[in-house]
């Protein structure tokens, strides 16, 4: 009887805390066509070297909340790509974590924008989704170095997605080199039972009451 009980407390343990089990997809689109899609279901990606179209990439790399500390949900610490050729071109790469461990709850979720190396003529923005939903997005970069930050409130299901996606367009040889995070900073509280006007007249007329009782008991 204590073996069959230890199971089953196992097993609601187990209802109750779903393990991780993050897929990463990075897709790579150039000038609305070329696709290209690299999956992992450990919670990190590394891509060294490899070119679609007129670009080529450096190093992608990424990491999701199974292999970040808390409170980190989605990083891409590290996008280097250049490309040698003439010409303009656009690159939208996306990528998203999912099957991602949430409280069901509001969230206050922070992007975290950065670009390092940026080729004068070249543009890039950058974004970040829960859910498929944007979450938050940059302007265009245009200089060769620029950062941005934003918290913004989301209901952090279970399961949910994270995806951050960078648009690069070229404008002859040159490259990028920039990151985005995404971390969930801290849940939203919600309103207090009974606060405001309402709550104070409750809150007055109970004590009226107490006071009552207790002088018709010594009276």
């Amino acid at each position: 009887m204590k073996s069959l009980l230890y199971a089953f407390a196992a097993v609601a343990a187990l209802a109750v805390s779903p393990a991780l089990a993050d897929t990463i997809t990075a897709t790579a689109t150039v000038d609305g066509g070329l696709t290209q899609t690299t999956t992992t279901v450990n919670g990190t990606l590394n891509i060294i070297g490899g070119s679609i179209g007129a670009f080529s990439f450096n190093t992608v790399s990424a990491n999701s909340q199974t292999t970040l500390p808390a409170p980190g949900i989605l990083t891409t610490n590290s996008l280097n790509l250049q490309q040698t050729a003439a010409g303009a071109h656009t690159l939208v790469l996306d990528i998203t974590a999912s099957q991602l461990v949430g409280t069901n709850a509001l969230t206050n979720f922070l992007s975290t924008f950065s670009v390092s190396g940026l080729t004068a003529g070249w543009t890039a923005q950058e974004q970040t989704f829960i859910n498929g939903t944007l979450l938050s997005s940059t302007p265009v970069f245009t200089t060769v170095s620029g950062s941005a930050n934003a918290t913004v409130a989301r209901l952090e299901t279970n399961p949910f997605s994270a995806e951050v996606r960078y648009t690069i367009t070229s404008n002859g040889p040159g490259g990028f080199n920039g990151g985005i995070d995404i971390s969930g900073t801290a849940a939203v509280p919600g309103p207090v039972v009974g606060a405001g006007f309402p709550g104070l007249v409750a809150l007055l007329g109970g004590i009226w009451g107490w006071k009552k009782r207790r002088q018709l008991l010594t009276a």
